[in-house]
């Protein structure tokens, strides 16, 4: 399994599991109608020169630093 962050409808992140081979979530919007979000994979440098990735879902554009702090509260 992994945890997707999924921003979805102007609502903030929330986490999604789903299995390792899914590439994109379900979702709906009030009227009924279902999108399906592509699963994307944003990664982030440490200071020691590691780098961390986190699995994202979006129905807009994000930026890193979104994605970061949803991250650091979800995750």
């Amino acid at each position: 399994m992994k945890n997707v962050i999924v921003f979805f409808n102007g609502k903030p992140g929330k986490v999604v599991a789903v299995q390792q081979s899914v590439t994109s979530v379900r979702q709906e919007y009030p009227d009924g109608e279902e999108i399906y979000l592509q699963i994307m994979s944003a990664g982030f440098p440490s200071l020691t020169g590691d780098r961390s990735f986190v699995y994202v879902a979006s129905d807009r554009e994000l930026t890193s630093q979104k994605i970061l702090d949803a991250a650091k509260n979800h995750l």
